[in-house]
């Protein structure tokens, strides 16, 4: 079959017609590629700047409901004894379990400590927490001052047991006394770690 020379320009026009889509699409398809490796490029680039933890129950609080609220991680015996219907022996009990524990992460875990009821639990949360709140200051006034405490005193500190409480007391004595919160880095046996714990809670005087 012969084709006429209008159905040959036709049929050359239709081939690169399709050519001219044919190279379009791969155009298209190209950039769609390009674009998506920029894409997951920023999504990697963001989730090294998130944190990959997973949540953790108690993890996050209401400050506004804690703020006057007793940190039992960080307070000292003292102030856990201020608290409303605490009495001395409940007190030392609370203070050594969080104290051998190193960190309670909820108060429920409170009913581990002997003679310590749910209904204690409910009237204690009102005046404590496990999670924000303050570290005792607010809840006792004055700081202790080292020169003049007693081994009983120094040893309510936060972190501070009786062995500690004697060494302080012991270095005072051959000392002549503290003349700054420095001089602790020189107790044997306290280490910085400690100190901190119970820094804004003393003075020396």
């Amino acid at each position: 079959m012969v084709l006429t020379r209008l159905e040959k320009i036709t049929f050359v026009a239709l081939v690169m017609l399709l050519g001219l889509g044919i190279f379009l699409l791969i155009g298209r398809i190209s950039l769609a590629r390009g674009n998506n490796k920029q894409l997951v490029l920023k999504i990697q680039e963001v989730s090294v700047l998130t944190d990959q933890n997973p949540l953790e129950k108690g993890e996050y609080f209401s400050e506004e409901e804690n703020a006057g609220k007793l940190n039992l991680n960080r307070t000292d015996l003292k102030s856990i004894r201020a608290l409303p219907a605490m009495t001395p022996a409940l007190a030392q009990r609370i203070y050594d379990f969080v104290q051998q524990r190193g960190e309670i992460k909820d108060m429920n875990e409170l009913l581990g400590v002997k003679g310590f009821t749910k209904r204690r639990l409910r009237q204690l949360e009102n005046y404590a927490t496990a999670v924000g709140g303050h570290s005792g200051q607010a809840a006792w006034g004055d700081k202790l001052n080292l020169n003049f405490a007693t081994v009983d005193d120094i040893k309510a500190l936060p972190g501070v047991g009786k062995k500690l409480a004697e060494k302080i007391v012991d270095f005072r004595n051959r000392n002549g006394g503290f003349f700054s919160v420095e001089d602790l880095k020189e107790v044997p046996g306290l280490s910085e770690k400690t100190i901190k714990k119970f820094i804004d809670k003393i003075e020396v005087r």
